[in-house]
């Protein structure tokens, strides 16, 4: 039986705030690089499944937390229907990925590489290129696609960056699931999950 741990809530936060961060830049001039610094190095932590250190700023998942807590009361309006969807396209994403074996080591390879590449880990904007790379190369591939919906100029503008942040997504789904997630969860499990929520985030 899934306990609902912080790491639990952590993890799935992150998922939120990727889709919510990939939203955000898809319709508006907004500037997202800095506060989306945190889930895009979370890509390259691999040495530990704790959410808590991988995540070591929660602030910065606040936007994902809330949605979370608005989703599980049911509090849903229009606004939230995109974000929700590329959510769920992440996890989806993440359980196909587990059923190709060697897709899951190429991306690890290709993460590994980057960590032992300190000539190209001088800045974030090398750091979203790179998980740019790695989403077309190997996330873009995978069908269903995420179809990402938004405005022409503020798509292309931003175009690295929701790639990288869509990456950061997979990857927290990855997290989401080693603590046991599952979207079903969600329904069932709506209570404790709240109940856990509420001691977070204070």
């Amino acid at each position: 039986m899934t306990k609902i741990t912080e790491d639990y809530i952590l993890a799935l936060s992150a998922i939120l705030e990727s889709a919510y961060m990939v939203n955000k830049i898809s319709v508006s001039n907004y500037n997202a690089e800095e506060e989306s610094e945190m889930l895009i190095n979370s890509i390259y932590i691999t040495d530990t499944n704790s959410a808590s250190k991988i995540y070591n700023d929660n602030q910065k998942l606040l936007n994902g937390f809330k949605l979370l807590k608005n989703i599980l009361r049911n509090k849903n309006d229009i606004s939230l229907i995109n974000i929700q969807k590329y959510a769920l396209s992440m996890i989806l994403i993440q359980k196909n990925i587990n059923k190709i074996i060697d897709l899951k080591k190429l991306i690890r390879k290709k993460i590994d590489n980057y960590q032992e590449n300190s000539i190209m880990a001088t800045n974030l904007d090398n750091l979203i290129a790179y998980s740019e790379t790695i989403y077309i190369d190997h996330i873009g591939i995978i069908r269903p696609r995420i179809v990402i919906s938004g405005k022409k100029e503020y798509l292309e503008k931003n175009s690295s960056l929701i790639r990288a942040l869509l990456l950061s997504g997979v990857r927290a789904s990855f997290l989401w699931s080693e603590h046991g997630g599952s979207k079903w969860q969600l329904m069932y499990k709506r209570n404790e999950i709240l109940n856990k929520c509420d001691s977070l985030f204070i």
